[in-house]
């Protein structure tokens, strides 16, 4: 039986990229008192269901990234209309194909190393209110430990925090379904977005590379229009239509916080982080950068919280904490969830003919300024919806 402590400083639940992200701060501060990070399962061991694409600057610009998490190099996105009509667009930043569960394993390894305790395949059931400023955590096994802080990053079906005014409720849950499948060939450094009413009502679909002859191939709906679509349908319907020849290795479903609401992501002693704060583009649904960035601010105001006695400076932590997240990523997020349903019913007609307009610019030539300059005044939904997409 895992040697489990009677209390701890800080209490990590889930050791995804927000959750690791927030043990790396903690280490890089040079923080020595006990942490425990923990997992329901030990997540590189199991299949990830996450397409594993992020944009160059927000990862890089949220972890110290090993050249052994990158899987591809990504410098263009290609958009396929309904109709068949293609435009291809360089981001002039681009992105990765992230090998997310290796990427997880390493942190997770390096935590370890540095003193973090790591507990796997150990469920927490509960999280009970403050007594004396300390909760206590208990687990699936009957076990219990006592915390000064919690650091919630189990995820967005967890739901803890429901006795407190935290946030404990996914926001806008649509559901995705996906999988890996080999003998393809695309370009390793092109992405690939689907978009129709027929295809992917409310969401779209993604071609993503993973190697030589190898792709994630999926489809994500808006919550509004799964009572009417089955999605291992649609996207077998895909497949026999786009890549009739692909051997299907593994399928996948999942599901997605795609809302955004503004409330509280901390309170003292308690910090939710990633998608248990809902922290996901809500147009993209990306979510690896923004897990890591919130999960990196989380560990920074768990260490500052560590040794406050007052709940006014507590809550003056929890205040910056989330004004920080609001200011780097929450408040875009926020004005993307209020328009998101304007955007996603982009009538194909306006796919169709939008993309038929920006096709004739050659593909090195087609930056976001011209598909504003171009598109703006007659398909405006259309440019929204890709800027946000691509």
């Amino acid at each position: 039986m895992h040697e489990l402590r009677e209390f701890y400083d800080i209490v990590i639940i889930g050791a995804g990229p927000a959750g690791l992200n927030a043990g790396m701060h903690i280490i890089n501060a040079g923080f020595d008192k006990n942490v425990l990070l923990v997992d329901k399962i030990t997540p590189w061991d199991h299949p990830i269901a996450c397409a594993e694409g992020v944009g160059k600057l927000g990862f890089e610009g949220s972890v110290k990234v090993r050249k052994s998490w990158i899987r591809q190099e990504i410098k263009y996105a290609r958009f396929h209309a309904p109709d068949g009509s293609v435009i291809s667009y360089k981001d002039k930043n681009g992105g990765y194909i992230i090998n997310r569960a290796l990427m997880q394993k390493e942190m997770a390894s390096q935590l370890e190393s540095s003193g973090i305790q790591c507990l796997f395949n150990f469920k927490v059931l509960q999280i009970q209110p403050p007594d004396k400023g300390l909760r206590t955590v208990v687990f699936e096994n009957g076990r219990k430990c006592k915390a000064r802080v919690i650091i919630d990053a189990s995820g967005p079906l967890c739901c803890f925090g429901k006795e407190e005014k935290i946030n404990s409720k996914p926001g806008d849950l649509e559901p995705s379904y996906f999988a890996w499948v080999e003998n393809i060939d695309i370009e390793q450094d092109h992405i690939h977005i689907y978009a129709g009413k027929e295809l992917a009502p409310g969401g779209y679909a993604w071609v993503f590379p993973r190697g030589e002859n190898a792709a994630n191939i999926g489809i994500v709906l808006g919550r509004h229009s799964v009572t009417h679509a089955n999605l291992r349908v649609l996207l077998d319907n895909f497949l026999s239509r786009h890549f009739p020849s692909v051997k299907i290795i593994q399928r996948f479903a999942g599901s997605i916080p795609c809302g955004f609401k503004k409330v509280p992501i901390a309170i003292p002693g308690f910090i939710k982080t990633g998608d248990a704060a809902n922290t996901v583009n809500p147009i993209s649904r990306a979510g690896i950068s923004e897990a890591l960035l919130c999960g990196g601010l989380a560990g920074d105001a768990a260490l500052k919280m560590v040794g406050k006695e007052t709940n006014k400076q507590l809550l003056t932590i929890c205040n910056e904490y989330q004004n920080e997240w609001f200011k780097r990523r929450g408040n875009r997020h926020f004005k993307l969830a209020r328009v998101k349903n304007s955007l996603l019913v982009v009538p194909d007609e306006d796919y169709n003919n939008g993309t038929r307009l920006l096709s004739s610019i050659p593909r090195e030539e087609l930056t976001m300024s011209k598909i504003f300059r171009a598109s703006l005044g007659r398909f405006p939904r259309l440019v929204w919806a890709l800027r946000h997409l691509m």
